[in-house]
């Protein structure tokens, strides 16, 4: 660990130069502040937040009129969000006019202080530091924060450590949070799990680590490591009502992806008559989504309606999300159009839902509305575009969006865009340009963009690329069982069964297992689970007896099984009946069963839905009436009167 000597406050009198000499080392501080793009309209009712604030004219307004050092202090608090070149030109202001040559001052000192730490500028707030003449636990704690955050954690640990050998300065409730701010966004390796034990060890010894405060940092730092055991201790040890400590706890589970957990955590909250902050609700949200728990989500959403919790941004495009990730996306235009202040993640959630659902016309137009609305595109919001277009097939379309990306919006296509783009070309068939996509970009391909392109090999049955493609990945991931799957499902689509042999052969003398395919589906707030050729639901005798009363109503209407997305090690002559029993014709069979005629099913599967099964959710829905929405791990799928939404391209 590097010596870090301990700050030396130095007195500061109106002969002394330190502030000046500080002022003389901020980088461009006669460079005029570039001009922000965000703006802020009022369109069709709503208020968009975007980028152009007029926070500095507003503060040159201010200072002429009236130039204290307290309205200096509460500028420099608005600065570190609004402009940092403000903020600068707010410090040499304060130098010219005196305001710091007063050495018994220490609130306007502090607060410059605060807005380099905020800025990421820690050697200037150290600088800051020395030249006052007297310091507290503010100053130390604004200053440790600010070497911290800015990944420096060893300075401040040894500031920290400085900080304990003043006899006057104590630490206190808000100097571990501090120091622990910067270590716990570190997963890395025993290095940080070291030092964050360290700071749990010394706050122990100080006697804070029952104190709420420091408990939530402690709970965030081990829950950034994955570590949940030692969440849970010092939870324990806190034990408090605080609703922050909670939230921690909860961002803990969800981190570690212990959703239960989060449940869990949340009904004890509620039990305890402590009342959920927006972050919880957001946190909820998010859980509900990843498990497609409706309502459970729905019963959340009227919890956070009842208990008049104040939305902000976060919080609404959670519940925008959890209604898109549980198959609403009615429910979730609606959130997104009943929110009074939108932003351009809001834009970019709804964008990407409604792509997500097979609705590209409207992502187009939501694209344009947020143009008009004065919201600067991201680089987030022309991906969620770019795989609007690509989910539906639109590569004309989102050629020319990823052609004018640059020019149009100012955004430079970064390597998620050029992987969408090369899985649109693959995905239409257009296999060579999409190779010479990746061959072209300025980055190296990744296994998973390759695994794309075998996947469209697969599809368009191009068996010459995807052995080529496969043997690379063999190569790259020797036991990744999808790229083994891919290529056996292009022998078994071709035919060539003695390949698809080789291929399942090979993976069971490399001792790799391919992942189990199950489905599941919700009925009244209970999860029905269901694998391949799966009996053991308590009622199963009566799934498999309505799932083949219904396989012979669909072959009647026309359905004819696909044979080529049989398994490769099931003899020929039962290759037609296996595909009756994939889970997720078993989780529509039960869902047929347990709910009135006519109501709609919302299905999740853990892989991607095979063709077969895909081919008999459009017969399921028109034999039976039904609305049938399917989440596989890329997509949804919306049937109804016998057609998906996806057209048949997914």
């Amino acid at each position: 660990m590097p010596v870090f000597p301990p700050p030396t406050p130095c007195a500061l009198n109106s002969t002394s130069s330190p502030a000046r000499d500080l002022f003389d080392a901020i980088p461009h501080r006669n460079a005029k502040p570039v001009p922000c793009r965000r703006r802020t309209r009022r369109h069709g009712g709503r208020t968009t937040i975007s980028s152009s604030s007029p926070t500095l004219s507003a503060a040159r307004d201010r200072i002429a009129d009236d130039p204290t050092p307290r309205l200096f202090s509460a500028l420099f608090k608005a600065a570190s969000s609004a402009s940092p070149s403000m903020g600068a030109q707010l410090h040499a202001q304060a130098v010219v006019r005196g305001f710091l040559d007063d050495a018994g001052s220490i609130i306007l000192p502090t607060a410059i202080l605060n807005f380099y730490a905020s800025c990421r500028e820690p050697d200037l707030a150290r600088r800051v530091f020395d030249a006052m003449a007297c310091t507290n636990a503010v100053t130390w704690n604004a200053l440790i924060k600010g070497y911290a955050q800015a990944g420096r954690r060893e300075e401040a640990l040894e500031l920290f450590l400085a900080m304990r050998r003043q006899s006057h300065v104590a630490p206190d409730r808000y100097t571990f949070p501090a120091l622990l701010s910067g270590i716990g966004r570190e997963q890395g390796g025993g290095c940080m799990q070291e030092l964050g034990g360290a700071v749990h060890g010394q706050a122990i010894k100080s006697g804070l680590n029952r104190d709420p405060f420091v408990g939530a940092s402690l709970v965030s730092m081990y829950a950034a490591r994955g570590a949940l055991d030692e969440v849970k201790v010092v939870f324990d040890d806190v034990d408090t009502l605080d609703p922050v400590v909670w939230s921690s706890l909860i961002s803990a589970y969800v981190n570690c992806k212990e959703e239960e957990g989060a449940l869990l955590t949340f009904y004890r909250m509620l039990c305890r008559d402590i009342k959920p902050r927006q972050f919880v609700y957001s946190s909820m949200f998010a859980v509900c989504g990843s498990m497609s728990m409706l309502e459970m989500g729905r019963q959340v959403h009227a919890h956070s309606l009842k208990s008049n919790t104040d939305k902000d941004a976060a919080m609404t495009n959670a519940l925008l999300t959890m209604y898109s990730d549980c198959g609403c996306i009615r429910d979730a235009l609606r959130v997104f159009n009943s929110n009074d202040i939108v932003d351009v993640v809001s834009y970019n959630s709804i964008i990407l839902a409604l792509g997500q659902h097979g609705h590209p016309k409207e992502a187009t137009e939501l694209y344009r509305q947020m143009n008009c609305a004065g919201l600067m595109p991201d680089d987030v919001t022309l991906l969620n575009l770019l795989s609007a277009f690509n989910h539906a097939g639109l590569v004309h379309e989102g050629l020319h969006i990823f052609n004018s990306m640059l020019d149009m919006e100012g955004i430079k296509p970064t390597y998620q865009h050029y992987a969408c783009v090369a899985d649109m070309l693959a995905r239409s068939g257009q296999i060579g340009e999409a190779m010479k996509t990746i061959y072209e970009m300025p980055f190296e391909a990744e296994a998973p963009l390759w695994r794309i392109i075998l996947g469209a090999c697969s599809k368009h049955r191009d068996i010459r690329t995807g052995t080529k493609i496969a043997e690379m990945l063999f190569e790259m991931e020797p036991y990744e069982a999808t790229n083994y799957i891919l290529l056996g499902n292009i022998y078994t689509r071709l035919g060539r069964w003695t390949e698809a042999e080789k291929v399942r052969n090979m993976m069971e003398k490399r001792g790799i297992d391919r992942d189990d395919a199950f489905s599941w589906i919700e009925i009244s707030q209970r999860t029905h689970r269901f694998g391949v050729d799966d009996r053991s639901h308590p009622i199963s005798r009566e799934i498999y007896r309505n799932l083949d009363r219904l396989i012979g109503s669909i072959k009647v209407a026309g359905y004819v099984p696909d044979i080529s997305f049989a398994a490769h090690n099931i003899k020929k002559d039962r290759r037609e009946e296996s595909l009756h029993y994939h889970c997720e014709k078993l989780a529509f069979a039960f869902g047929d069963l347990a709910t009135p005629s006519g109501d709609t099913l919302r299905i999740m599967k853990n892989l991607r839905v095979c063709g077969d099964c895909h081919c008999a959710y459009k017969y399921f829905s028109l034999i039976t009436g039904r609305e049938i929405i399917l989440r596989d791990n890329h997509r949804f799928h919306h049937f109804n009167k016998g057609a998906c939404s996806c057209g048949d391209y997914w």
